[in-house]
This record gives structure tokens, sequence and C-alpha cells, in this order.
């Protein structure tokens, strides 16, 4: 499997995870004793979501530790981390949009390699160890 492919899926997962993590964090659920339970719904426990999250940033964040690579770190905080929109990515990184679209596609390389060396792929996986 490539690295860009292995950086993919666990971004896909840091992104469901965070989505998750925000809707579960210091809220309380209303219950409608009126309406029928769906069931059982496995959820995770809330210490190996937040895990991931941070193991995610982490790794990623060492893959471009390179003193030249500072502007490609600068990329995957705004674009991946804080997932702000490409448009305004490109504009706070600095820098044109195809060098933006390259530096996009070596820090996917980078950290896929890096992930995939550290155990966080596949997101399965790591989510049952």
């Amino acid at each position: 499997m490539k690295a860009t492919e292995i950086f993919d899926a666990c971004y896909g997962r840091y992104r469901s995870l965070h989505g998750w993590v925000e809707d579960t964090t210091a809220k309380v659920r209303a219950i409608d004793l009126d309406s029928p339970s769906s069931g059982y719904s496995w959820r995770p426990a809330r210490g190996r979501p937040c895990e991931y999250l941070a193991d995610f940033e982490r790794i990623g964040r060492r893959s471009l530790r390179r003193p030249q690579w500072m502007g490609r770190l600068k990329l995957f905080e705004i674009y991946f981390v804080h997932s702000m929109e490409y448009r305004n990515a490109i504009k706070l990184v600095g820098v044109a949009e195809g060098t933006f679209d390259y530096w996009l596609q070596e820090v996917k390389r980078s950290a896929g390699r890096e992930f995939s060396r550290c155990g966080l792929f596949p997101p399965s996986r790591y989510s049952h160890a």
C-alpha cells in the first residue's frame, strides 16, 4: 500500500474521531422517553479515540520536523489538523497553489510512512490494541 493511501486512511479515521469527540465533549444528551429505542449502540471507550487523535498529530509533526520543511509543517497544522478550507489554507501557508499541492503530496508521503512505521496504520488494529 502506498504511503499516501496510508495517510488518507489514517486521516479519515482522525476526522471521524475528531467529530465524535467534539460531539461528546461536555454535552448532556436529552432523553426522549416517548420515542422508541434503537437498541444497543456500541461506543468506543473515550480514551482510545483521544489517544489516536494525539498520536496522529504527534507522529505527523515528527515526520515533518526537518528544518527546511517548516512550510510543510505549517501546511499540516493548518490544512489537516485545523481542517482549514483549501483556498484559505493556501493563503495562510503563503505559497502558490502549485507549491501547496506539491507540499501536500510530500506531507502525505512522509506522514504516511511514519504512520505505518509507528503502528497508527491500520486504524482498526490501533483501536483494538
